[in-house]
C-alpha cells in the first residue's frame, strides 16, 4: 500500500496546535470499526505510540498529521480490528511452523496423494533439505482422499528414498511414515499393535504401511527431539507468524501444561513475541502453576504473555465418539460398545470440585464440553461452584459447545456464560456427525443464530491444529454452514458476516476481559489491525473463504508480511546456551492408562518402607472408581487419570475395626493416596508419585 505525500494530504489543513501528532494515518479504503450492532465505517484511523488516536473523517484526520506522519493509502482494501483467536493450541504452532502444510483444500494443497507428494517436493526444494534430514508434514486427512486412495509408505519411499519422512494426521493423533522414518522410530513387522492403537499393514504382510494412530503413535511423540534455547525463540517467532498471516493479533494456548508454559515464558522474556499469547493452565497442572506464579501476576501481560485463567476438559470429541451425550451414538462406541453415550473425562463429583476451585480462585474458566451430556455436567458444576450466589461476575467460556441443546441456552443466558462455538465442523466433520448423531442433531451443531438471538456474545474458533488456522474459512462456515459435499447443515443457524466478524473481534475481546483494549476501532485502544483484500460484508457469502489477508499490524507495527531481512534477536546468553528443553503434545498417555486400569495391584512399599504384611492391601482403578481392600476396611474414591496425572476425590471408608497395626497401615495408605498427583507403569510395577517423588509402589499380579 502506497504512502501518500504529506503535502497533498495536508492541503487545506487549517493551522493551529494539535493535541496529538500521529505516527501513521490509514485512509483510502473501507474501515470497519466493529462498534455497535450494525456496521459502522470510518474514513481514516490515526495511530500514535501503538494506540488508536483518532477514528473518523479524513477532514478531521488531517489535524493529526505532522511532518513525520506516514499516511497509508489502503487503495480500496478493508481495514478491521485484528482478529482475536477464540480457541486454539498455540504451543503446537512451534512445531508445525517448520513443517509442510498438507491440509485438504480449501485450506491447503493436500487434495490427493499426487498433490501431497508434489507439495512435499516443493517444500524440500525450497528449504534445501539435505540427504538424511527429516521431512515432516502435517494436516493429512485420509477421509477426503478421492477413491479411497490413501497415502502409504511406498509413496513416500519413492519420492524421498534418502530422507526419513513423517506425515502427521490432521487429528494430530497419528502419522504415516516412510521406511527410513519407521526405522528411526522403531516400527517394523515385529511391532505389535497396542491396545487402543492402529497400525495399517501392507496387504499380505505385517509391515507398517499407512496410518499409525492413537496409542501406536506414542513412540513418535515420546521421541520428539528437544529444542535448544535458541530454537525456543526462533520457533516461537515462526509459530506466531502463522497466526499473523491469518490476521490474528491475539492467540490462545488453550490447554497449557507447565513444561509448555516454561517454554513460552522463556521465549517471551527473550522478546520473541510479536503477538499477544494467552495461556490457560490445564487443571491437572494447576498446583504447579500456583506454586510458580504469584496470584497477582495472573491475567496480566508480561512481554505479551499472560495466564488468562484455567482450562478443564469435561468430555472428548463427537467425531471420535468420545464426547458425552444424553442419548446413544447411532454407531456405538469407539471400541464397539453398545448403547454408548460417551463418558466424562473426570467423574462428575471431581469436575464439580475442580470448577469450584477455579471459582474460589477468582479466575476465568475455559470448560471444554462437546456433547449435550457434558454441557449438562458443566451446568451442574457451575451451579455447584456458585452455591446459589450469582452476584459476583465470573468470566466463563465453554469451548466447542457443539451439541448445545436449545433448552440449555436459557441457562447460559441466566449465568452469563459465553459459548465459544466451532462452526468449521459444519464443513470438515458434518458427515461424521450425521452418521454418529443423526441429521437432526448434527444440523444443530454450534447453533450460533439461536445463541446470538438469545442475547449472548459467542466467539468462534479453529481449534488449530485440529482445523486449519484460516479465519476467513471460519467466517465462511458461520455464514454458509455447508459441508464438504455442499449439504446445508442447519441453514437456520446461519449468521450475517458482520455477526461472524463480531465473534472474532469485539466479542472475542470480551472473552479475554480485554474489551477496553481490543476488538473495536476506538480511541485509546491498541492499534491491532488486519487489512483484507476485500470487504467480507460486501462480497457474496460463498466468496468469503477466498478473501486474503494483505497485512497484519500489531500496536502500529506491521508483523505480516514480515520484513525479508527480519531476524529474531537472540540474546548471547541464549545463543551460547547448551541447554535443551522438551514438552509433549496434549496427548493422553494411553499406554500407562491401559496398563494401570482394570487390574488389582498389591502394595509393595509405602513412603519408602516395604510392607511386610502377608496379605498386603490391594487397589483397583476402573471406570472412574478407585477401590482399596485394606484387609479390614474397603476404601472407595472417585478418580480421573489424564496425561499420567491423577485427580482423586474424597476417600470413603467402611467403619470396621480390627488389628491396630493393620488399621494404621490402611490410614497411612489413605493419607498417602490423597497426596498422589501422577503415576507411572513399568512392566508389572506401578509407581504413585507426589511432585515427582515415588510415595507408593504396587505390583501386578497381586501377591499370593
Amino acid at each position: 500500500m502506497p504512502i501518500l505525500a504529506l503535502s497533498s494530504f495536508l492541503l487545506g489543513t487549517s493551522t493551529g496546535s494539535r493535541a496529538t501528532t500521529a505516527d501513521t494515518i490509514y485512509r483510502g479504503g473501507t474501515i470497519i470499526t466493529m462498534v455497535g450492532k450494525t456496521p459502522t465505517y470510518a474514513e481514516a484511523v490515526a495511530v500514535t505510540n501503538g494506540k488508536i488516536s483518532f477514528v473518523g473523517s479524513i477532514a478531521k484526520a488531517k489535524s493529526f498529521a505532522g511532518a513525520a506522519t506516514k499516511v497509508v493509502d489502503l487503495t480500496g482494501k478493508t481495514l478491521l480490528p485484528g482478529f482475536i483467536d477464540g480457541h486454539s493450541h498455540y504451543i503446537n504452532s512451534l512445531l508445525v511452523a517448520n513443517q509442510c502444510k498438507l491440509y485438504a483444500p480449501p485450506s491447503g494443497p493436500g487434495k490427493d496423494v499426487p498433490s501431497i507428494i508434489a507439495e512435499l517436493k516443493r517444500y524440500a526444494a525450497e528449504r534445501k533439505v539435505k540427504k538424511g534430514e527429516m521431512i515432516i508434514g502435517y494436516g493429512y486427512d485420509d477421509t477426503v482422499m478421492p477413491g479411497g486412495r490413501l497415502l502409504n509408505r511406498d509413496d513416500l519411499d519413492q519420492a524421498f528414498p534418502n530422507n526419513p519422512v513423517r506425515i502427521d494426521h490432521v487429528s494430530m493423533h497419528g502419522t504415516v511414515l516412510n521406511s527410513l522414518a519407521q526405522k528411526m522410530y522403531g516400527y517394523s513387522a515385529a511391532t505389535k499393535t497396542p491396545p487402543g492403537g492402529v497400525i495399517v499393514r501392507k496387504p499380505g504382510t505385517q509391515e507398517p504401511y499407512g496410518l499409525i494412530m492413537e496409542t501406536a503413535f506414542l513412540p513418535v511423540i515420546e521421541k520428539q527431539e528437544p529444542m535448544t534455547a535458541a530454537q525456543e525463540i526462533e520457533w516461537s517467532r515462526a509459530g506466531q507468524l502463522l497466526y499473523a498471516q491469518s490476521g490474528i493479533t491475539t492467540a490462545q494456548e488453550g490447554a497449557t501444561h507447565f513444561a509448555q508454559y516454561e517454554t513460552l515464558k522463556r521465549a517471551a522474556d527473550a522478546g520473541a513475541n510479536i503477538i499477544d499469547i494467552v495461556c490457560y493452565p490445564f487443571i491437572t497442572d494447576l498446583e504447579k502453576f500456583k506454586a510458580a506464579v504469584p496470584s497477582n501476576q495472573w491475567t496480566k501481560y508480561a512481554n505479551r504473555l499472560k495466564l488468562g485463567g484455567v482450562k478443564i476438559t469435561l468430555d472428548g470429541s463427537p467425531q471420535g465418539r468420545t464426547a458425552m451425550f444424553t442419548t446413544p451414538y447411532l454407531l456405538g462406541g469407539p471400541a464397539g460398545e453398545k448403547n454408548w453415550k460417551g463418558e466424562p473425562t473426570f467423574p462428575a463429583d471431581l469436575s464439580k470440585k475442580m470448577i469450584k476451585q477455579v471459582y474460589d480462585m477468582k479466575l476465568p474458566l475455559l470448560a471444554h464440553c462437546n456433547g449435550d451430556g457434558a454441557i449438562d455436567l458443566f451446568l451442574q458444576a457451575y451451579e455447584y461452584a456458585r452455591a446459589g450466589d450469582y452476584s459476583r461476575p465470573w468470566n466463563v467460556t465453554t469451548i466447542h459447545t457443539q451439541f448445545l441443546r436449545k433448552d440449555q441456552i436459557p441457562k447460559f443466558v441466566k449465568y452469563k456464560v459465553r459459548p465459544s462455538l466451532y462452526t468449521l465442523h459444519t464443513y470438515y466433520f458434518a458427515d461424521a456427525h450425521i452418521a454418529n448423531r443423526g441429521i437432526d442433531q448434527a444440523s444443530y451443531i454450534s447453533p450460533m443464530r439461536d445463541v446470538i438471538d438469545a442475547g449472548l456474545h459467542p466467539t468462534n474458533h479453529t481449534d488449530f491444529v485440529v482445523a486449519p488456522l484460516d479465519q476467513m474459512m471460519m467466517l465462511w462456515s458461520a455464514v454458509n454452514r455447508k459441508s464438504r459435499s455442499c449439504l446445508e447443515i442447519g441453514p437456520d443457524q446461519r449468521v450475517t458476516a458482520y455477526e461472524g466478524l463480531k465473534t472474532m473481534t469485539a466479542w472475542a475481546a470480551e472473552q479475554y476481559d480485554e474489551q477496553n483494549r481490543k476488538g473495536t476501532l476506538e480511541v485509546g485502544k491498541l492499534a491491532d489491525f488486519v487489512i483484507l483484500n476485500q470487504n467480507p460484508l460486501k462480497v457474496a457469502p460463498d466468496e468469503i473463504k477466498d478473501i486474503k489477508v494483505v497485512r497484519t499490524i500489531k500496536e502500529g507495527k506491521t508483523i505480516f508480511p514480515a520484513e525479508s531481512n527480519a531476524k529474531v534477536a537472540i540474546p548471547a546468553s541464549v545463543a551460547n546456551s547448551k541447554k535443551t528443553y522438551s514438552w509433549r503434545r496434549e496427548v493422553c498417555d494411553f499406554v500407562n492408562v491401559n496398563n494401570a486400569v482394570g487390574k488389582w495391584w498389591s502394595l509393595s512399599s509405602l513412603n519408602g518402607k516395604y510392607t511386610d504384611a502377608k496379605t498386603p492391601p490391594v487397589l483397583r482403578f476402573e471406570k472412574g472408581r478407585l477401590t482399596i481392600k485394606g484387609g479390614i476396611n474397603t476404601l472407595n474414591a472417585s478418580y480421573a487419570i489424564l496425561d499420567e496425572n491423577v485427580i482423586l476425590g474424597d476417600i470413603v471408608t467402611t467403619k470396621m475395626a480390627g488389628d491396630p497395626s493393620r488399621m494404621q497401615l490402611e490410614r497411612n495408605l489413605a493419607a498417602t493416596l490423597k497426596t498422589v498427583d501422577s503415576f507411572k507403569v513399568k512392566g508389572s510395577t506401578m509407581m504413585l508419585l507426589h511432585r515427582g517423588a515415588v510415595v507408593a509402589v504396587f505390583r501386578h499380579p497381586v501377591a499370593k
